[in-house]
Formats: structure tokens, C-alpha cells, sequence
């Protein structure tokens, strides 16, 4: 059969630490006064044209449809190759 286990050198076992610690009592949030304040909806005003210019503008990047463009062929070419191996194995 199988080696037998031995204890390790050093007595007995040692006790595991706690895994749970009692947490600090905690304030309740707001009040009562701070949410009286809120009082009516927003004002949103744009419109989603004005909202689709503004992305173009902000995440507008130089170059990025050259490359999504290769990007494109190669995964075309990659899709005719596995087209044609999968049915040349047939």
C-alpha cells in the first residue's frame, strides 16, 4: 500500500484564527434631510443625434478605420480558409 502520514514535528495541532469580525456600528444614511432636497426630474434636453455627435467627438479615433478595415479581410480570409478545409475533409 501507500506511505503511511506522520504528524510534523512541533506538538499538536495549532488553533485556526477567526474567520469572522464583528463589524463597527454604522450610521443610517441621509436622515430624512438630504433626500427632501431632490425634488423634481432631471432636465435632459438632448436629443440621440446630439447625443451620437457628441461620442463621435469625444471617442473619435485618428486611423481606427484603416485598421478595422484589415482587421475585416483578415477575418474574411481566415472564414474562406476554414470554409474550404472543412469541405475538402468531406
Amino acid at each position: 500500500m501507500g506511505k503511511q502520514t506522520t504528524p510534523l514535528a512541533g506538538g499538536g495541532a495549532k488553533p485556526l484564527p477567526k474567520a469572522t469580525v464583528k463589524l463597527q456600528q454604522t450610521q443610517p444614511m441621509g436622515g430624512g434631510a438630504a433626500t427632501s432636497t431632490i425634488s423634481k426630474a432631471p432636465d435632459i434636453k438632448s436629443t440621440a443625434a446630439e447625443a451620437e455627435e457628441e461620442w463621435e467627438e469625444e471617442f473619435e479615433e485618428s486611423g481606427l478605420m484603416p485598421f478595422a478595415i484589415v482587421v475585416l479581410l483578415f477575418a474574411i480570409v481566415v472564414l474562406v480558409i476554414e470554409f474550404l478545409t472543412m469541405t475538402a475533409g468531406k
